[in-house]
């Protein structure tokens, strides 16, 4: 992958400017299929991941694979979910989405994990 000009497909949504929220994890890609874990820092407003299109970038599908247990999944239109913790919730929690589509490279689906820690 000699392609310098990568361009993001996830981005971390913090909402008002007091809430927190910060995805970190390895780069990812769909033409691999991918299985990744990304650690989530949220508090109890939650955390937004949107799966954006560029270039040559295509979402054809994204579903929840697993729902977490202390919290909700919410989609906000085609391809932005939502973590909103339970009520005063602080802790762990985890959810799955499944991704595919086209990168700039080719077709695949990648799992992306997402490891929770509420603050």
């Amino acid at each position: 992958m000699k392609y310098l000009g990568l361009f993001w497909l996830l981005v971390a949504h913090a909402g008002p400017a007091e809430a927190k929220c910060t995805v970190s994890g390895p780069k990812w890609y769909l033409h691999t299929n991918d299985k990744v874990d990304l650690r989530v820092n949220a508090d109890n407003e939650g955390c937004g991941h949107s799966f954006g299109v560029g270039f040559a970038w295509r979402m054809d599908k994204i579903v929840v694979m697993k729902h977490p247990q202390n919290g909700t999944i919410r989609q906000i239109g085609e391809t932005t979910y939502y973590y909103i913790p339970k009520n005063k919730y602080k802790g762990t929690d985890n959810y799955i989405i499944y991704i595919c589509g086209k990168d700039t490279w080719g077709l695949g689906c990648s799992r992306l994990n997402f490891l929770v820690s509420v603050d």
